[in-house]
């Protein structure tokens, strides 16, 4: 266990892995990604698309996704699908996406993987991953070095 504690120590940032898909539909979703002001995506989403980014262990955290120009009218199913959200190999979806908000033009904001209106999907995670990682998992507080 011990080895585990200075590997935990020796890391230098986390990886960040994203697994999205357009909904079955005529027309694609148009969305921006991004990890901490990091634009890893912005345009249509054709097709399935896994992207990851990686960040200082002891750095906040924003995830945000955001599906626009969506006309309800025209294509009422397009829309995006998170299959999979990992910091360092913790998977989110769909165990924690009620930490997820989802601000959107039609004011539902239940907790959700699946896109279907106009607006952002987003975590904010305001401390170091792993001390709010033990936190969430209800391990408690970790102290702070």
């Amino acid at each position: 266990m011990h080895q585990n504690m200075n590997h935990f120590y020796d890391q230098q940032d986390i990886e960040i892995s994203l697994a999205l898909k357009p909904c079955e539909s005529k027309i694609k979703p148009i969305i921006v990604v991004r990890i901490n002001n990091h634009v890893l995506f912005e345009g249509v989403l054709e097709d399935a698309r896994t992207m990851s980014h990686r960040v200082d262990l002891m750095s906040n955290i924003s995830i945000s996704i955001g599906l626009m120009n969506k006309n309800y009218h025209n294509d009422p199913d397009s829309g995006v699908i998170i299959d999979s959200l990992e910091i360092d190999q913790f998977e989110l979806i769909p165990s924690w996406t009620q930490l997820f908000s989802y601000i959107n033009d039609h004011a539902n904001n239940s907790p959700t993987n699946h896109l279907g209106y106009n607006g952002t999907w987003s975590l904010n995670i305001i401390e170091p991953f792993y001390r709010w990682q033990h936190k969430i998992t209800g391990q408690g507080w970790l102290l702070e070095p």
